[in-house]
């Protein structure tokens, strides 16, 4: 099996941040911070992972539409701040591709999934990460 183990009660479950939370009263963010996991890492078994997938594909267009409607209210409007907390390995993953990154005109941001014509303000202005050359 493909569970996951619980590193307090060491049983193992596929899902695994509903265990947290009912049996420990953890939210999952705290977990992967005291055990110093990335805050990316799933919680969730591959079988679990799949059946999600699929239940999705079923009813993907309502899904899709009932999240177009609701989430107007959540649309990004300018001039606000939106920081997020990192964690050091994704910080660390940032800054790897940085180097990378810089030698580009413009650049693809690993954090916001978005390209950016010039990448290292917003890295910058954004998520508060400085690109220091050689």
């Amino acid at each position: 099996m493909d569970n996951l183990l619980c590193k307090y009660c060491l049983k193992e479950f596929q899902h695994l941040g509903s265990h947290l939370w009912h049996k420990h009263k953890v939210l999952a963010r705290d977990y992967k911070e005291e055990f110093g996991l990335d805050y990316r890492y799933p919680l969730i078994s591959e079988t679990v992972k799949e059946k999600k997938q699929d239940r999705f594909e079923e009813r993907r267009e309502f899904y899709l539409q009932n999240l177009l409607k609701s989430g107007k209210k959540w649309y990004f409007k300018k001039g606000t701040s939106n920081r997020q907390r990192f964690s050091k390995q994704s910080v660390e993953r940032a800054r790897k591709n940085l180097e990378y990154i810089e030698e580009t005109k413009g650049g693809f941001c690993p954090a916001c999934k978005m390209k950016f014509e010039h990448l290292t303000s917003h890295l910058y202005n954004k998520h508060n990460l400085m690109f220091a050359k050689k």
